[in-house]
């Protein structure tokens, strides 16, 4: 969820660019569906507050990209991984 406090900007979420300003409020369900950008398209700042579960482990998709990131943070711990399907390795690659 994302509350914009202060601005004007553009949501892009599922292929579509909406206009957003102070005082709305905005949900999007999770999901390969509903990809999701907030761009500041005004020369002031956008200022919003990002609600999340940040449910362990973090499993991320960026389309445009074609990456893949998976995050996991426990205490002092981080674990990030950052690849493309193109790189992956087969499971049993080297292993006996």
């Amino acid at each position: 969820m994302f509350i914009i406090l202060e601005g004007c900007g553009t949501l892009r979420v599922a292929g579509e660019m909406l206009p957003v300003s102070a005082g709305d409020t905005i949900f999007i369900p999770p999901g390969p569906d509903y990809p999701h950008q907030l761009i500041n398209s005004s020369d002031a700042p956008l200022t919003y507050l990002s609600i999340s579960t940040r449910e362990q482990p973090e499993l991320v998709e960026y389309p445009d990209s074609g990456k893949y990131q998976a995050m996991a943070f426990t205490g002092d711990y981080q674990a990030r991984y950052l690849q493309r399907p193109s790189a992956s390795l087969d499971y049993w690659q080297d292993e006996p």
